[in-house]
């Protein structure tokens, strides 16, 4: 199992949730094992891994964009 450290080119932030209020962490460097396994490693050396944040955004033009996940829509050919 090999993992591979990838550093973000704009800034990068992730967001986690207390019981009360969120925290929001800058981001070092991402972590991929296994082809598929994602942790952020934060400046602080904390490691989270997808299931621990809310969502991450990243630093665009001055303005941070939250990143999402969208499922690509099945497209099933009409039948003749």
């Amino acid at each position: 199992m090999t993992t591979e450290f990838i550093q973000p080119i704009n800034p990068m932030r992730i967001i986690t949730s207390g019981i009360d209020s969120f925290f929001t962490h800058p981001v070092f460097a991402i972590a991929i094992s296994n082809s598929h396994d994602i942790e952020y490693l934060t400046v602080n050396g904390l490691f989270y891994n997808t299931a621990s944040i809310a969502f991450a955004e990243q630093c665009i033009n001055g303005e941070w964009t939250r990143m999402t996940y969208m499922t690509k829509p099945r497209v099933t050919p009409p039948e003749s």
